[in-house]
């Protein structure tokens, strides 16, 4: 009997308890409320975009992080100093503009470099193919003969290379250092002759000029000795006179009438000769004679105008073609660095994912709780 009781007691608390669970909630403990926590606390930010591998990456995480080496504050504090230093200025240098600009300035120093440096070599090798030299020595060694007077074969050619330039004018000069000897005083004038000849062998010109020493009297010769007796004994001074006789004025040489030898000689046998010197000197006129005689703004000119022609033949070539280029490059360049930019997310996106992601997770864990109990 008392056990029917008791049976009884029992079936009436249970028909008390309504048929239905939808009623019946599990409430979770303190304790198992701090270890979620500790759990989402110790959950790093992850990418949204791996979902899928969502446990596994925590799983690397943390062991990744219980592997990771204590930290040295010396180290820390000369990285931080570096990275307070130099990160400004990674910004201003590695900025797009900054990129942009640099290499807007880089391509512009270039050009400008190069169109000078091309302008002075154009303007170099102008001038050596347009200036011919202004002098032009050549000794000449005279053969005696009797009953002749002295005479000398001078080549204008030497291996091939020719000495004067076609269409420019010469002053063609023979220079002669004679001694002041009783005899060439004696000879008074002289003529001296010169013959200019062609390839062919015909005389292009021909031209003849007197000359004689300047008269010393013998007493002035004297007196001059005892004067320059140190240098004479010595070997620095000597007795001569120095006579330059001009030839031939303006002459141009032409093209079909190209200069081959000159012949230099002398009426009088007598005279006495130390050595002798054939000159043809360039007469320049026009263009040639400031080019020669004001070399700095002459070369600044031509520097100008070479430059000028060179910035338009860029200017040309930039509107023809370089523009499209420049634009295309500046097109290319974005894209690559869209690339190679890594996909990042802010904080708080990460942070209201990631407790969505726990919500669901603990959703599924008490409905399927809920449907064991």
């Amino acid at each position: 009997m008392p056990l029917k009781d008791n049976n009884s007691e029992s079936e009436d608390i249970l028909s008390d308890i309504p048929e239905s669970s939808d009623n019946f909630h599990v409430v979770p403990s303190g304790e198992e409320e701090e270890e979620e926590e500790e759990l989402f606390d110790r959950i790093p930010k992850i990418n949204v975009m791996n979902e899928n591998n969502y446990i596994p990456e925590i799983s690397d995480m943390i062991n990744q992080q219980g592997r990771q080496q204590p930290s040295q504050p010396v180290v820390n504090f000369f990285t931080k100093i570096l990275k307070t230093l130099l990160l400004p200025i990674c910004k201003i240098l590695f900025a797009p503009a900054a990129q942009r600009t640099f290499v807007k300035t880089t391509v512009l120093f270039v050009s400008i470099s190069w169109i000078i440096v091309t302008s002075l070599i154009a303007y170099v090798m102008f001038y050596q193919q347009y200036i011919p030299p202004i002098m032009h020595v050549q000794p000449i060694w005279f053969n005696y003969q009797k009953a002749q007077g002295p005479t000398a074969i001078v080549n204008l050619i030497d291996s091939n290379k020719r000495h004067l330039r076609h269409e420019q004018v010469y002053d063609i000069s023979v220079q002669l250092n004679v001694p002041t000897s009783d005899i060439n005083f004696d000879i008074g004038n002289f003529m001296v002759q010169i013959q200019l000849y062609s390839k062919d062998g015909n005389v292009v010109l021909e031209s003849s000029r007197p000359s004689i020493l300047r008269y010393q009297s013998r007493t002035q010769r004297i007196m001059r000795v005892f004067a320059k007796a140190i240098p004479l004994l010595i070997g620095l001074s000597e007795e001569s006179q120095v006579l330059n006789i001009k030839l031939v004025d303006d002459f141009m040489e032409l093209k079909s009438q190209a200069l081959n030898k000159v012949s230099v000689s002398i009426s009088d046998p007598r005279i006495q000769i130390y050595d002798a010197k054939l000159f043809i000197l360039a007469n320049f006129k026009g263009l040639r004679y400031y080019m020669y005689f004001y070399r700095i703004s002459a070369a600044v000119i031509f520097m100008c105008m070479f430059a000028s022609i060179e910035f338009i033949c860029a200017a040309i070539a930039w509107k023809t073609f370089g523009e499209s280029m420049w634009y295309k490059l500046s097109q290319f360049i974005p894209e690559i660095e869209k690339q190679q930019q890594p996909v990042t997310f802010n904080a708080n996106e990460d942070n209201e994912s990631t407790p969505n992601i726990l919500n669901s997770s603990t959703t599924n864990d008490t409905s399927s709780s809920d449907k064991s109990g």
